[in-house]
């Protein structure tokens, strides 16, 4: 006779026809709590690096004495006393779970019941340090709305904008630093398609959702977390990214050798690969990282209603109506109403998960407008620089027409007029550059908009990056301007290299 397995399920009570997928999670993965449970799950995984270990787990001990909260010590093979250190640990819900060999940072979350975890669960690494009230913080957050699934704070030596560069001389001044960055303000907390997962808090149903343990073990090293982000968001969770908290990530990344170096590129190529194949083309970086900083400066409320209607057309995965939605809270406004318009269909999953269902439309271009009345948006942000359409002047008045008063339209304009063009007329066939765009200058945009009585405003540029190719050619480019009968050389040259125009219109 096999195993013989009984579960009671007298208490188990099944969903009625009023509860909401949220409240149906949290209702089930409820069960599975201990009797008396701690509020949060702390797992901290360390392999060697004891000294870091020693700082992680002091400063977690003494900064987190607000939270009611279970201890996973996690040593993942390490062979310098790890797990001597973990056993002298003074904390009474302290458990410890030893593996004998690393086999890489998602094989201990296999080894850990689902049964184990509290309402919320923390996953940290060993090179963290934490402060006042960052846990605090991150409950906070997580309690505000019962969509939100994970949340991430902010913290040191970390990518995707995740930090705010504190500056601090040593470990009390950093800690002091801390203590006045971490205080709760939802204006701060912003919503993400993608988090860099350090120090993340998780909820207990949200796991139930997309699956514990929570890393896909095919992404070896790097791309797990994005593509944690990215389940939890297609689950009907949100992604927050907690702009009022921040830890110390105490790792900088060096390499001692061109081999370690090549390694640890080979890796980011082959996890980008794996990643574009499981979500159907989707690239964790070109298609996510699409941030609007050009024009955030800019960005103001259309009027004092505190209410707010985004239109993002070809923003890809839709970071740019997001990038809106998060910076509107700076000026009390948050109650923002997404839509988004693409015409690459392999968009619409994501661009749901942040417009909702009924807001995501399909589609050329041009044809936008024909799903919108007149003065509907406060703001409109194109993806697109806008010459890539050949009618870029329609798209531009139907845009126009759905803006409200006082709204603003952000759009860009690909410089047709630049080096690569230069030194494609001087026979460098080599140096050609492969993005396509319609040849229209920044000054016949310009024109055309006075024109039409549309007010514009010039933003910035965004020089090409001058390394590599681009880096020889401005050392040539300066030696022709030189030889050149033109008025202001230096703004010659800051137009050869300018490769977008960023602008705003108002209405």
């Amino acid at each position: 006779m096999g195993e013989y397995i009984e579960i009671n399920t007298k208490d188990l009570k099944v969903g009625d026809a009023y509860a909401t997928l949220y409240e149906e999670r949290e209702r089930i993965a409820t069960l599975s709590l201990k009797k008396q449970p701690s509020e949060v799950t702390i797992l901290v995984q360390a392999y060697n690096r004891l000294e870091k270990t020693k700082r992680c787990v002091e400063s977690l001990l003494k900064y987190t004495d607000n939270v009611d909260y279970d201890l996973w010590l996690i040593d993942n093979g390490s062979t310098d006393g790890t797990l001597e250190y973990f056993q002298s640990v003074p904390y009474e819900k302290k458990n410890i779970l030893h593996l004998t060999d690393n086999k890489g940072a998602a094989i201990p979350f296999q080894f850990l019941n689902f049964g184990m975890l509290s309402e919320y669960v923390v996953s940290l690494a060993n090179d963290l340090v934490l402060t006042k009230d960052w846990l605090k913080n991150l409950l906070i957050v997580a309690k505000s709305d019962p969509q939100i699934g994970m949340v991430n704070p902010m913290s040191s030596n970390v990518s995707n904008y995740q930090d705010p560069f504190l500056k601090f001389t040593d470990e009390e001044d950093m800690q002091k630093k801390a203590a006045e960055f971490n205080v709760s303000d939802p204006r701060k907390w912003h919503e993400r398609l993608r988090l860099v997962t350090l120090g993340t808090l998780y909820t207990k149903e949200c796991f139930f959702a997309i699956g514990f343990p929570h890393i896909d073990v095919g992404f070896a090293h790097n791309f797990a977390d994005d593509d944690i982000t990215f389940r939890v968001r297609r689950a009907g969770y949100k992604a927050i990214l907690a702009g009022d908290t921040w830890i110390h990530h105490d790792d900088v990344k060096t390499f001692s050798d061109r081999r370690q170096y090549e390694l640890f590129e080979k890796d980011l190529q082959i996890g980008r690969q794996n990643f574009s194949e499981k979500y159907s083309g989707i690239d964790a970086w070109d298609d996510v990282n699409n941030f609007i900083n050009e024009y955030i400066r800019e960005l103001r409320p259309a009027d004092d209603s505190g209410k707010e209607k985004v239109l993002g057309i070809n923003v890809r995965c839709g970071t740019p109506i997001l990038e809106i939605q998060n910076n509107m809270k700076q000026f009390n406004v948050f109650d923002t109403e997404c839509y988004a318009h693409t015409s690459d269909s392999k968009y619409y999953l994501d661009l749901q998960t942040i417009c909702g269902t009924d807001h995501v439309t399909v589609g050329p271009a041009e044809d936008f407008s024909r799903f919108y009345g007149p003065e509907t948006f406060d703001h409109i942000v194109f993806g697109d620089p806008i010459n890539k359409y050949e009618k870029y002047e329609r798209i531009i008045e139907d845009a126009y027409r759905c803006l409200k008063p006082g709204g603003q339209i952000f759009l860009s304009i690909y410089n047709t007029q630049n080096v690569f063009d230069l030194m494609i007329c001087l026979g460098q066939y080599h140096v050609q550059n492969p993005e396509r765009a319609y040849n229209i200058s920044i000054d016949e945009l310009a024109n055309w908009l006075a024109a039409k009585g549309i007010s514009s405003h010039f933003i910035i540029a965004r020089k090409f990056e001058t390394v590599g190719q681009a880096d020889q050619l401005e050392k040539l480019a300066k030696k022709i301007i030189q030889t050149l009968d033109v008025g202001d050389k230096n703004t010659c040259l800051y137009r050869l290299f300018a490769q977008y125009f960023y602008i705003v219109l108002t209405k």
